[in-house]
């Protein structure tokens, strides 16, 4: 049962930094930053967008 025989790896898998070191920390931080976030910043610039082309159209009609 060598490696050999075994099947590659998926291409987003990797391995998580130890625990308490520098690289968890910055790890932990961008879960959490990307958790808090999420797409809400592509909606408020589509809706920013929205209101804009409205806006536009209402003035020059």
């Amino acid at each position: 049962m060598g490696s050999s025989g075994s099947k590659p790896r998926k291409p987003n898998q990797h391995h998580l930094p130890k625990v308490g070191s520098a690289a968890n920390e910055r790890y932990e931080r961008e879960q959490r930053k990307s958790e808090v976030f999420g797409k809400l910043p592509i909606a408020i610039i589509g809706a920013l967008l929205v209101i804009v082309l409205l806006g536009w159209l209402l003035i020059t009609l």
